[in-house]
């Protein structure tokens, strides 16, 4: 009795911080004010970040949250699941490199666009060097919040690494822009990802809330500082 309502307040808590944080995060994207340099908006999604987590039944953990906060530039992470944005956002605002489509999609789409998110066109694989192009722009333009982007390019739950895409090296090398490497683990992997393609949304969350409290941990690991001349690969 204690686990299926300890799942319907965790679900109904979760769904009100969502809702409220997308409209706040939204509404707060016309002010234009900025902390420490970075938008209003996007510091309303990391406190938002700080009120679902907790909701949802994780608790995060960092081990050197003092290197992340004053990291400027790339961060380069493993990719486990979905809520990875969600650990990376805990901390403070960051900007994240999406794919075209998600700047459309509901509630996602719109809080991205508030917090400074970069869209990609992934379509054409010949125009990858323009994709390149508008990262390196961005992270020249402005170096804090850092850019978050997870090299592997795909979620992957396994304890081994994908293959890397190297194109983030290469933007590193051309901008000589320092970019931090983190690891990010879950207590309960297997909760925390979707199992096949096609099950749906509400069957994940479902089984996310059901679960008993479990941890996340935010690892940052070594500071690279690239050159002209480093080979990406």
């Amino acid at each position: 009795m204690i686990a299926p309502l300890r799942g319907i307040l965790r679900f109904v808590a979760s769904a009100l911080i969502v809702v409220a944080g997308a409209v706040s995060t939204v509404l707060l994207a016309w002010v234009p004010i900025k902390v420490r340099g970075v938008r209003l908006s996007a510091w309303c999604f990391s406190l938002g970040v700080r009120m679902l987590m907790p909701s949802l039944g994780l608790r995060f953990e960092c081990t050197d949250c003092e290197r992340i906060i004053q990291h400027h530039g790339f961060i380069l992470s493993n990719h486990v699941s979905f809520f990875d944005t969600l650990v990376m956002a805990w901390l403070l605002p960051m900007r994240f490199v999406a794919k075209a489509e998600v700047k459309h999609w509901p509630f996602i789409g719109w809080i991205a666009r508030a917090t400074g998110s970069l869209f990609v066109d992934r379509s054409d694989k010949s125009d990858r060097n323009s994709v390149r192009r508008q990262v390196a722009d961005a992270v020249l333009a402005n170096q804090y919040p850092p850019i978050v982007i997870f090299p592997e390019g795909t979620r992957n739950p396994l304890d081994t690494l994908l293959p890397f895409r190297y194109g983030v090296f290469d933007i590193a090398i051309d901008t000589e822009m320092p970019y931090l490497l983190c690891a990010i683990h879950y207590e309960e992997t297997d909760s925390m990802t979707w199992h096949s393609r096609n099950e749906g949304v509400l069957t994940t969350v479902k089984r996310i809330v059901m679960r008993d409290t479990s941890r996340v941990w935010l690892v940052p690991l070594e500071v690279i500082e690239p050159h002209h001349g480093d080979d990406s690969t």
